[in-house]
């Protein structure tokens, strides 16, 4: 079950605010608490349980849910279904294959599990990684002698062949023969002649016509297909025949080219999200690359200087110092060597390898965790996407009335002036699609999740990367105890040049003082609070430990840098660094501003395009549909590409 977001308003004290944050953070079910002057918003699954402990304090508070736009899941960071083939060697019976069906229906990981006995073909729906591996150790169990292959692309039984193309022969038969009897009949300019290229534009447009029924039967009037389809009937009734047939043409083959370059996207975003699948295991003295879905409790892993530990475990044979950061925010390297306990994140910074025998199971380590908190990040729609969303919602409908309109209430009127403005309509209604910045920005969203956690900057929360471009002052609190660093000088340098504010917390031994920023020394966290509320908003506050959740919440984005060594802290945060190197956090702010960046550029690119096809084929009303269908596929294809360049 998902959580909500709810908002506890109509606080009349500074008492009460305060027991009512005590109380919520003292729940296990509340996370991503926000405290502002007179309200308190929080997510949890159960508000009914947590009613009678709110109306305890004070029964005139108002609770209420927050809808803000429509929420997503980005689920980039979890392997999608997928439907596997096999095929089986050396099998001399089937029954052994019949246990091994019926196994793997009981088994949940897999859905929709057939076996084509006629064609010797297993065929099955998992999300699992190395589905070929599972499955060859269960029916290694039945029958060690069977060996099963996996088939990348769907196997046909000879029977549909046949019936496929049987199929395909008579469409061609029928086509050239309308065809035919269209291109003869045109010279004779008789009535028969738009009805046979309307046949033609048909056959060659059949799955337009099949998809555009469907949606009308739906009453989804305003899709794309059913927009096509019009525009395609008023080109064969402008008398643009061949145009026409070439622009339908021309539409099916651009729709799965767009699909692929949607694929290439999300391949590239899934491919900067990729955590690793494989590691070195060392089994009789002998290393072999093994999946790391397969290793098992008490397999011993090698871990050479430089790479990170997969998998917890306890140390057999080293020694060798790491970087435990990611676990225990500290930067100071921990010596390691035979019977040291490690942990998943945790990086060989020494110069000799290690032997890790793994206590748990890949799925259970940190590296998965991450992937969970990345995965269930609920998000708003940015700015950007509902100024987007707002547009298309009012542009289509503006279109299809404006292409009506001129293609065929002013042809009724009078068709000797307008008959002309019959192919302007077809054009027009060509470009009221869906704006394809909006997917683009969609995207773009995706991608700059996916460049951060490529990062080692994990967006934890709702509030993510966008908001960061609303706020207006940074409040960075320093590492309690800790002597400032040239580093960290750079860092605060470069937080200077944002474009904002820079406030600084220093908790360090020794005072700071600059003129360049506003420095605040040994403050409490109830004076942090105080000086919070006197800045001026949205704030972003960088933080690292259990005494800064207040100030977490406080903030308009809240960003902890002491990776998840402590998960109250992860809870009320919206971005996790789990990276040793202060850099990043110099780098989340970029992330977000070319995020946003790329987001308006595609979006000002595809309203001019617009536009200026808009402007020509008013003044010029011969322009043909294929090029317009041509050219939208142009804009389409780049700005879906052009999403992705954060991942450069």
């Amino acid at each position: 079950m998902s959580k909500k977001t709810f908002e506890i308003s109509n606080i009349q004290s500074v008492e009460e605010l305060n027991k009512l944050s005590l109380e919520l953070n003292s729940r296990e079910q509340v996370s991503h608490i926000k405290i502002n002057k007179a309200s308190i918003t929080f997510n949890c699954i159960d508000i009914d349980a947590l009613i009678r402990l709110i109306h305890g304090i004070n029964k005139e508070l108002t609770i209420k849910e927050i809808v803000d736009g429509v929420k997503r899941q980005y689920d980039f960071a979890q392997k999608k279904e997928t439907k596997h083939y096999f095929m089986f060697r050396n099998m001399i019976t089937e029954d052994d294959i019949d246990v091994l069906v019926k196994n793997l229906e009981e088994d949940t990981r897999y859905h929709d599990v057939r076996y084509d006995s006629q064609n010797k073909l297993l065929t099955l729906i998992s999300s699992q990684r190395d589905v070929l591996s599972l499955i060859r150790k269960e029916l290694f169990k039945i029958n060690p002698s069977i060996d099963i292959i996996e088939h990348r692309k769907p196997i046909r039984s000879q029977d549909v062949f046949n019936q496929k193309y049987l199929q395909t022969y008579i469409r061609i038969g029928i086509f050239l023969v309308v065809i035919a009897l269209a291109i003869i009949t045109s010279k004779d300019h008789s009535q028969i002649t738009p009805i046979l290229w309307f046949i033609t534009m048909l056959l060659l447009g059949e799955s337009v016509l099949k998809n555009a029924f469907k949606d009308i039967m739906q009453k989804k009037f305003f899709k794309e297909d059913v927009l096509a389809l019009c525009a395609m009937i008023m080109g064969i009734v402008s008398g643009a025949y061949l145009e026409t047939c070439i622009a339908i043409v021309l539409y099916q083959v651009t729709t799965p080219l767009l699909n692929k370059v949607l694929e290439r996207s999300l391949e590239k975003i899934d491919k900067a999200v990729e955590m690793p699948e494989t590691g070195i295991k060392v089994a009789d003295n002998q290393e072999e690359e093994v999946s790391l879905y397969e290793v098992e409790v008490g397999d011993v892993l090698v871990i050479k200087p430089g790479e990170t530990i997969p998998i917890p475990g306890k140390v057999t044979k080293g020694p060798s110092e790491l970087n435990t950061y990611s676990n225990t925010s500290t930067y100071e390297l921990v010596k390691v060597k035979k019977g040291s306990i490690v942990h998943s994140g945790d990086v060989n910074a020494g110069q000799n390898p290690i032997y890790v025998k793994v206590s748990e199971t890949y799925e259970s380590s940190n590296y998965i965790e991450l992937m969970n908190i990345a995965s269930v990040a609920p998000s708003f729609e940015s700015k950007i996407e509902k100024y987007v969303k707002i547009l298309s919602k009012f542009y289509t409908p503006i279109m299809v009335i404006l292409g009506l309109v001129l293609g065929i209430v002013l042809p009724i009127i009078n068709f000797k002036d307008y008959g002309q403005y019959i192919h302007v309509g077809a054009i027009l209604l060509l470009l009221s699609g869906a704006l394809s910045s909006d997917q683009s920005t969609s995207l773009g969203m995706l991608a700059g999740f996916a460049k951060a956690f490529q990062n080692g900057i994990i967006i934890e929360s709702s509030l993510g990367l966008d908001s960061i471009n609303a706020t207006q002052t940074i409040v960075y609190d320093r590492f309690d105890g800790v002597e400032v660093t040239e580093e960290e000088l750079e860092l605060f340098k470069k937080l200077s040049h944002m474009g904002r504010v820079l406030v600084i917390f220093n908790d360090g031994p020794v005072a700071l003082e600059n003129d360049q920023y506003t420095i605040y020394n040994d403050l409490s966290v109830e004076e942090k609070l105080e000086k919070m509320d006197s800045l001026v908003g949205p704030i972003v506050y960088i933080g690292d430990s259990f005494k800064d959740i207040e100030l977490l919440q406080k903030s308009y984005v809240g960003i902890s840098r002491g990776g998840l060594a402590d998960s109250k802290v992860v809870e009320n945060s919206d971005v996790v660094l789990i990276d040793s190197e202060l850099n990043r956090v110099y780098e989340t702010f970029l992330i977000a501003r070319k995020m946003r960046s790329i987001a308006v550029a595609n979006n000002a690119l595809t309203l001019f395009m617009k536009l200026a096809i808009l402007i020509t084929v008013i003044s010029f009303t011969g322009l043909p549909l294929w090029s317009v269908v041509f050219i939208e596929f142009c804009i389409s294809a780049f700005v879906m590409i052009s999403a992705t360049f954060i991942l450069e």
